[in-house]
């Protein structure tokens, strides 16, 4: 995730964008816009003759090649601070969704540059390992994390954004759910969110092991009745929560938690335990998940393709 405060990202988008037009000003960007060699229709003049700009008038003035958003003179805000501050390209779920249907990686990646060849790689360091203790800490103050891993799969992030689109694709309920992840996630990552399908970071307790397998392949679905909710992936807003699930990592001492992103879609709400939930989800195609209430919150899907593991963390007591 990115490495930088809030303020400045405000501060330099502030910046960068100090010249576009208020909000409400901006003209919707027309649903498709093809450039033929150096003629371009205008975002906001498109009823003039072809030819009337340049192409170059047309593209994000930071020179990654995609097309400016409408009314701007940057494809988007996350573009304009990170090429300024960092010396790269980046871009916010909107942008992505513009330019490629949402499915290119999280820019904060570092295997993102080599989609969509096949890759694999467990990235550490200072600063998931930091971030994973802030989230951590919210519900489970006396912990902290010894070991944070990205997981970067082209597999099983291909498969999640194939089923985003699709859900991306009904009329969803904006929910906000309001996350206590989300509260303590930087402006920066949360821009990679797409919550025009309530996508979320939530926590998973598990054991080292299966974590690892599930950065691999996946979750498996229980059979049989599964829990309280029925035979599904279970997730928890709450690292309180998920700590009752959590196992022994690969350190001395050490649990284990995944932080995942999940497409929450349209969302079920369940007031008490009911195993026959996820008959509700499979019956009803505009159902894609429950909201389950059992002292903590619980949110589960019962389509894996709805889930991308993307961090392991390993956590002990101070």
């Amino acid at each position: 995730m990115g490495e930088f405060s809030d303020d400045d990202i405000a501060k330099a988008i502030a910046a960068s964008l100090k010249d576009a037009p208020p909000e409400e000003e901006i003209i919707p960007e027309p649903a498709a816009l093809a450039f033929e060699e150096a003629v371009a229709i205008c975002m906001q003049c498109s009823t003039q003759a072809p030819g009337a700009h340049a192409e170059e008038d047309m593209l994000c003035d930071q020179g990654c090649g995609r097309s400016a958003a409408a009314g701007f003179k940057t494809c988007c805000k996350s573009c304009a601070y990170l090429h300024k501050k960092k010396g790269f390209y980046g871009h916010d779920i909107a942008c992505d969704v513009r330019c490629n249907g949402g499915t290119h990686p999280p820019w904060y990646w570092k295997c993102a540059k080599s989609w969509p060849n096949q890759f694999h790689q467990e990235v550490g360091g200072e600063y998931v390992k930091n971030m994973g203790t802030k989230l951590l800490q919210v519900d489970l103050p006396d912990c902290e994390v010894v070991k944070c891993e990205r997981v970067e799969d082209a597999v099983l992030w291909s498969r999640y954004v194939v089923k985003r689109a699709e859900i991306r694709k009904r009329v969803v309920k904006i929910e906000d759910v309001k996350p206590e992840t989300s509260k303590h996630i930087d402006f920066s990552a949360n821009t990679t969110l797409d919550h025009d399908v309530n996508e979320v970071w939530l926590f998973h307790g598990t054991d080292a092991d299966a974590a690892h397998a599930i950065a691999k392949s996946s979750f498996v679905l229980p059979k049989g009745p599964g829990g309280l909710f029925g035979p599904g992936a279970y997730f928890a807003d709450s690292s309180l929560k998920s700590h009752e699930y959590a196992g022994d990592g690969e350190l001395p001492d050490s649990k284990v938690m995944l932080l995942c992103r999940v497409t929450l879609g349209s969302i079920q709400h369940v007031g008490e335990p009911d195993r026959r939930a996820r008959s509700m989800v499979l019956k009803d195609p505009n159902v894609d998940s429950i909201l389950g209430n059992t002292g903590h919150r619980e949110f589960i899907v019962y389509d894996t393709a709805q889930i991308y593991p993307e961090y392991i963390l390993q956590y002990k007591k101070l």
